[in-house]
């Protein structure tokens, strides 16, 4: 039983520490470092990044959504962490997007796209 309690505390820890990611993920900030996109010029500028994102999500899966309107967003340097909310037809589903631009030559790269 003494060998068992270091590796269940270890189980938790660990298990508490995903469920504080993902809340922090949908919820908030993603991590400390990003900041909210608040600022008009910045917001039109995640607001292309963000259809870029649906067009090539769709590009890669052969789905057809269609881009609703951004929720929230987040910045980071070159990456941009969007909450968005687009259509599969006439049904409206929120899609959580991490997109790297690469500021020299403004080349986009989608990293992720997931329902959430």
């Amino acid at each position: 039983m003494r060998t068992q309690l270091p590796s269940l505390f270890l189980i938790v820890a660990v298990l508490s520490a995903v469920a504080l990611q993902t809340y922090a993920t949908l919820e908030g900030p993603p991590q400390p470092g990003w900041d909210r996109i608040k600022e008009p010029e910045d917001y039109q500028h995640a607001l292309d990044i963000a259809r870029f994102a649906v067009k090539r999500h769709n590009w890669e899966t052969d789905e057809e959504l269609r881009f609703v309107r951004m929720i929230r967003g987040y910045v980071r340097g070159q990456y941009y962490k969007l909450v968005i909310e687009a259509k599969d037809g006439v049904q409206s589903n929120q899609y959580e997007t991490l997109v790297r631009e690469k500021v020299p030559n403004k080349v986009r790269e989608l990293i992720y796209f997931t329902s959430s």
